[in-house]
């Protein structure tokens, strides 16, 4: 998927199967890309990552239980960033770059909130995308690293003097 403008962000419509675009500058939404006019539906192609558990806890899990029900959406979140994070340039100073880290920080912290009461299946099922959103954090750090290493030093130290 192409990269989003700033203050944009992609969701999954559950009732068509399709990406919309949600413009939370205008407080707006759109079935077509911001800036490519595309419509996206999501494809069957396999993460780059491995979430072997996490794929099989949530194709095996049928139940209506909170807590799986959580993580599940909120890996779903967490994959849908995945594009613009790989698309990132820029610094950690940047909007969109902020906007991406709080929004992984605010996945995370919704998963702190899953209740386990035990159940040692959630338990690491939470703890695999916990892993997977700590994946995307150090991509989009390592993104950020990537453009602060192309910029070119200040030549003010390298004036030579002509007196």
């Amino acid at each position: 998927m192409d990269p989003l403008p700033s203050g944009w962000e992609v969701r999954l419509d559950e009732s068509t199967g399709r990406y919309y675009f949600v413009d939370h500058n205008t407080r707006t939404t759109q079935w077509k890309h911001p800036t490519t006019g595309k419509l996206y539906v999501p494809t069957k192609e396999t993460p780059q990552y491995p979430t072997n558990l996490i794929t099989q806890q949530t194709q095996d899990d049928n139940a209506d239980d909170s807590g799986t029900k959580i993580i599940r959406d909120v890996i779903r979140k967490a994959r849908l960033l995945q594009p613009e994070i790989k698309a990132f340039s820029g610094a950690k100073k940047d909007k969109e770059y902020l906007r991406l880290m709080e929004t992984l920080e605010v996945l995370i912290l919704e998963l702190d909130g899953v209740n386990l009461q035990g159940q040692g299946e959630v338990r690491a099922m939470r703890r695999a995308a916990v892993v997977e959103i700590q994946h995307l954090i150090q991509m989009l750090e390592s993104q950020s690293l990537k453009t602060r290493s192309l910029v070119v030093p200040n030549s003010e130290n390298n004036a030579t003097d002509e007196h």
